[in-house]
């Protein structure tokens, strides 16, 4: 019984977060992502398949949600618990209000204040964010900030935790997801600075651009079998949850809604047969690499 549901509203992102997959390092690597926002017709469409949901949340596979125009009128659709993760600094103050009418959890993925949030999160202002987080919690809106601690921000975390409260958060969540290593690249494919993680030693390294452009260009092709056999934990089948990505498809989960061209996608369908490769040599690798533990 599907109950969760993870939902892709667009793939258009105005942000370039150095170790996102839509882009290298924070370049956008050309023709590799179609850019498209999930339609309301399809998103119906998609959810006379799962009447016993009880959670719906918006969040970006590849893009941000607040980026479909239609967001607010997607979210009308779910008739149960509701939320989006968000940079926060997109959207409109008649959408925002809407939203904090309807009852939707919105988290505000800043990790920052107003001189290092940039750093991560390219392209995003400091102002913007500010304006809607007003807008959303001045109209009653439930919001949390999701913080991702690095090396270069995690001297702000107690004035940020502070911040939140003045500002009328609900809740502070402090997220460490694995993406805190890397060069961060500008707009022209040129490295500026190095995302660290806050409590290793590792520093900045050589790093080669252009062979890096090449590799990202054939991401997920040519899988090799494994050279060991893994116990598969499979997030969608052990909590019940389901992916439905920015063209209206279903997965299921975000790691297998990836659509990249090379990749044929694997739809709720053929899970069966997805899953007679697991504990085998021949185990799919986006299963392996995203659920897979050692035995």
């Amino acid at each position: 019984m599907i109950k969760t549901i993870h939902v892709e509203a667009s793939t258009y992102c105005n942000a370039r977060c150095p170790l996102c997959p839509r882009n290298l390092y924070g370049y956008n690597v050309p023709g590799v992502y179609k850019q498209e926002h999930l339609s309301i017709d399809n998103f119906k469409k998609c959810l006379l398949q799962f009447t016993e949901r009880t959670f719906v949340y918006f969040n970006g596979n590849l893009g941000d949600p607040m980026m479909n125009p239609d967001i607010v009128s997607l979210t009308k659709l779910t008739n149960c618990r509701t939320a989006i993760t968000t940079n926060g600094s997109i959207g409109t103050k008649q959408s925002w209000t809407a939203l904090a009418q309807q009852g939707v959890e919105v988290t505000f993925s800043i990790d920052g204040l107003e001189d290092t949030n940039h750093l991560y999160r390219q392209d995003v202002e400091w102002t913007k964010i500010m304006e809607r987080i007003e807008w959303f919690i001045g109209n009653g809106g439930s919001a949390t900030w999701k913080w991702v601690v690095f090396k270069h921000n995690s001297h702000q975390l107690d004035l940020a935790q502070k911040l939140s409260k003045e500002l009328g958060f609900k809740k502070f969540e402090i997220n460490d997801h694995g993406r805190n290593y890397g060069p961060v690249l500008n707009k022209n494919a040129e490295i500026t600075h190095w995302i660290l993680p806050h409590n290793k030693e590792l520093q900045p390294t050589l790093y080669d651009v252009s062979a890096g452009i090449e590799r990202y260009k054939t991401n997920h092709n040519n899988f090799q079998p494994l050279d060991s056999i893994l116990d598969i934990d499979c997030e969608h089948e052990r909590d019940g949850s389901v992916y439905i990505s920015a063209q209206g498809l279903v997965s299921p989960c975000c790691y297998q809604g990836f659509d990249l061209p090379q990749r044929h996608r694997i739809d709720l369908s053929q899970f069966n047969q997805l899953k007679k490769t697991w504990n085998t040599k021949q185990c799919d690798r986006v299963c392996a690499d995203s659920c897979g533990r050692l035995k």
